[in-house]
């Protein structure tokens, strides 16, 4: 008698299951990407990263950015915006109190969060001006702000203020970076900053008194480039949510020409400083980030890439950034849309392209440049949420 009710349980079980099985197995189907397309790779272990990893996204901040250009940046496939938190450069905008500007710029923060809920993308708050007052003359960039322990005080004052406004946040927010590019300029060059494992640890303790769900990045100086992961080890800092990053703008010399009466005139692909630069140089300089994620098995992030606008080639090497980013299933956020310096805004083409490159000037286009529109093809690749 036991025998025969196991047996009608479960064939009635397998009755019930049968249907569901099919129905997903039809849904699955009907999900296939096309065979034209290269799919977005996610990661095995998804489940153990942040909402829509691998991150696609873009930077922004807040001297032109509103809550609309969330609304469109998620129409057009964005799944990810770093949000830079930026008080003392508001302050200098707007010639205001240091301390308002602190605030204006958590108001500002907390809209595009609103706006990243209800379009179904998620985010990283990057705070990396540690300083209010300008008038001060020092960033986390001087050698004094890492040799006076008020200035961490006050950081951490201010990331404890930042990280209480924002714990009961859903997973609109995924992440916190306080300095994605950690530097000491001094004269021939820029060094790590002393002490800045931890300065880290400090961060992520004040962070985890407020907040335990959100992910931390951690990367080394100079400057966060991917070659400064050679030889690295990671930080001795113990968390379940670390990300490690970097900032691609390698090589400097092209990336960076026209800023600041820098020498112009560099081309991509092409001779850069006595070297050969093409797709295969930028994955080399990549390499020392691809070992040391085989190693440890951190997630990585590319917070930044972006060559100025009167660039020739740029748009080629932001596509070999790009592609290279996704070949190793990296999260990447371009900078940076609503730029605020236009040499660097997507949104800006050269104007004069007949002229001789080191005299290209730029001039506001809008979405069609063809740097926006090649952004555009790669957005559209996210998964829909």
């Amino acid at each position: 008698m036991r025998n025969n009710q196991e047996i009608r349980l479960f064939s009635f079980l397998l009755f019930l299951l049968v249907p569901l099985v099919c129905s997903r197995q039809h849904t699955v189907a009907q999900q296939e990407p096309s065979k034209k397309e290269t799919p977005v790779v996610v990661p095995s272990n998804a489940k153990e990263l942040p909402k829509n990893w691998p991150w696609r996204g873009i930077c922004i901040q807040s001297e032109n950015s509103t809550p609309e250009d969330i609304d469109y940046l998620a129409s057009v496939g964005v799944n990810f915006v770093r949000i830079q938190v930026k008080p003392s450069i508001r302050c200098k905008r707007e010639k205001g109190d240091p301390k308002k500007c602190f605030y204006d710029e958590l108001l500002w923060a907390e809209k595009m969060l609103d706006a990243c809920k209800r379009n179904g993308i998620t985010s990283l708050i990057a705070f990396n001006h540690l300083v209010l007052d300008p008038q001060k003359e020092i960033d986390d960039k001087s050698e004094e702000f890492w040799s006076d322990k008020s200035y961490a005080d006050s950081t951490m004052r201010m990331v404890a203020i930042l990280a209480d406004r924002f714990k009961n946040r859903g997973d609109e927010l995924s992440a916190y970076e306080v300095i994605g590019e950690p530097a000491v300029q001094q004269k021939g060059g820029a060094k790590v900053p002393p002490g800045l494992e931890n300065f880290f640890r400090r961060t992520l303790q004040t962070i985890r008194k407020y907040d335990r769900e959100r992910w931390f990045l951690l990367t080394p100086g100079p400057w966060g480039r991917p070659t400064n992961y050679a030889g690295f080890t990671p930080f001795a800092i113990e968390d379940a949510r670390l990300i490690y990053g970097a900032h691609m703008y390698l090589p400097d010399p092209f990336t960076h020409q026209g800023i600041k009466k820098r020498e112009r005139g560099y081309t991509y692909p092409g001779t850069i400083k006595g070297e050969n630069w093409n797709r295969s140089t930028i994955e080399n300089r990549f390499d020392a980030l691809k070992k040391f994620e085989k190693t440890y098995g951190y997630p990585v992030y590319v917070g930044e890439f972006q060559a100025t606008r009167w660039s020739p080639g740029a748009e080629l090497w932001v596509k070999d950034v790009l592609e290279i980013c996704d070949q190793y299933t990296w999260s990447w956020s371009m900078f940076a849309f609503e730029a605020g310096t236009e040499a660097w805004d997507p949104y800006f083409d050269v104007a004069n392209k007949t002229s001789p490159s080191e005299e290209w000037t730029i001039q506001y286009v809008g979405a069609e440049t063809p740097l926006w529109k090649y952004m555009l093809t790669q957005f559209a690749r996210n998964p829909k949420n």
